[in-house]
């Protein structure tokens, strides 16, 4: 068998291999983070459509995560087995098909199930997409190459709100479903034409570089061999930060439009407000892609995840001073959506090659556990009715926890400098 090399990137054709990847993966990130936000910046207009409590929309949320969960877990392998390429061109696809669908809903029930599907196959599209792009990094820059992807997410998920702010009063809340699911789906046509597939499974047959080897019985993973080779603890505290950072994030994502809304903000500053804090993600994804190439950069993610305390509670106490609270939900998103962002590269590289797609789709997959715990976090604090400065201290616990977690997976990694 011959040696499988990675794409010489300092060659011509490497490079442009390599920058195409990155566009058109980045591309479909942005889509996705916009598609992944939608549901909460419609969810005040909605309320008051549909004429239903505040905490009634909350299995809009939970179903969201939850096909997430699943197609993170059933999907996120298959491209270990059938190939990346195909499994991100149909999950895209087909996620802007029932995006499209959302929009002819007409209660919470129809919705939730149209968001349920659109998630299934997000699900499944990201961890592909993580461990394609990885595939064709040279190893200095795969935490950077993943973490820029995130920030196009971020970006994606941030344009979502300040085109939510325009399209909902003008065009109603349907005509952002409807754009976003057309665009997702003449986009799946672009990644059809062009994108690549990983040189990896193009080579099952060849020998992996020293860096990616790992002992294995066929060309695929399994989930069992996450635990080899004395990686079971790191992975054990891999899944919970990612559960921890889960419960952090989207809580935020879900909740925040509709709990500001409710403290006495205007519709367009709420949604503005929750979209800075997708924009402060964005620069925290840069920082922490750049910390986590430098040597035990993991261990940065502490820092960024403790800091994420003292932001959350400030938010609570802030709403009468705009200024602050839009500073505040900016630093937030850097230190909440920048560790995850961190999390989403270290399932990446943590793990061998012929297992990436598996390590980071199992870890995305865990982690939906606490995505789905965010949301129903909020719907009980909401249905409660405590004040907005106890709701976000309860919620500044979750990323604590990540940032000890964190120290875990540094601690506990086999391979660490």
């Amino acid at each position: 068998m011959s040696e499988l090399r990675q794409v010489d990137t300092t060659s011509k054709k490497g490079a442009r291999t390599l920058l195409l990847l990155m566009v058109l993966v980045s591309t479909a990130a942005f889509l996705e983070g916009f598609d992944g936000q939608i549901q909460g910046y419609t969810a005040p207009v909605l309320i008051r459509l549909w004429h239903i409590h505040k905490s009634a929309f909350g299995p809009v949320f939970v179903l969201f995560q939850l096909g997430f969960l699943l197609g993170a877990l059933g999907l996120g392998n298959l491209g270990d087995i059938v190939g990346r390429r195909r499994v991100i061109i149909v999950n895209v696809l087909l996620f802007g098909l029932f995006t499209i669908a959302g929009g002819f809903t007409a209660n919470v029930a129809t919705l939730a199930a149209t968001r349920f599907l659109s998630a299934l196959f997000l699900g499944g599209t990201i961890p592909n997409a993580i461990a394609l792009l990885i595939d064709y990094s040279p190893t200095t820059r795969r935490a950077l190459g993943v973490s820029v992807m995130y920030v196009i997410y971020a970006l994606g998920g941030s344009s979502g709100g300040f085109a939510s702010a325009v399209l909902v009063p003008t065009l109603g809340w349907q005509s952002v479903y409807w754009i976003c699911g057309a665009v997702a789906i003449a986009y799946s046509g672009v990644l059809y034409l062009y994108l690549p597939e990983s040189i990896y499974f193009m080579h099952a047959g060849a020998t992996l570089p020293p860096a990616d080897a790992a002992p294995r019985k066929g060309k695929t993973a399994w989930v069992g061999q996450l635990f080899a080779n004395h990686r079971g603890v790191m992975t054990i505290a891999l899944w919970a930060a990612f559960c921890g950072s889960q419960i952090a994030l989207q809580f935020s994502n879900s909740w925040m439009p509709t709990i500001l809304s409710g403290a006495g903000l205007s519709y367009g500053r709420s949604v503005v407000s929750s979209a800075l804090f997708q924009g402060g993600g964005a620069v925290g994804s840069v920082v922490c892609g750049w910390l986590l190439g430098r040597p035990g950069g993991i261990r940065w993610l502490f820092a960024l995840s403790l800091g994420a305390v003292p932001v959350l509670i400030g938010i609570g106490h802030a709403v009468a001073v705009p200024w602050l609270l839009t500073s505040l939900a900016c630093g937030a998103g850097f230190c909440i959506i920048g560790s995850q962002t961190g999390l989403n590269a270290s399932a990446g590289f943590l793990y061998p090659a012929n297992m990436r797609s598996t390590g980071a789709g199992w870890a995305n997959g865990v982690g939906r556990v606490g995505a789905m715990c965010g949301p129903a976090l909020g719907a009980a604090l909401i249905s409660l009715e405590m004040p907005i400065a106890t709701v976000f201290l309860v919620a500044s616990i979750p990323s604590f926890t990540v940032s000890l977690l964190a120290l875990a997976v540094h601690a506990t990694n086999p391979a660490k400098d």
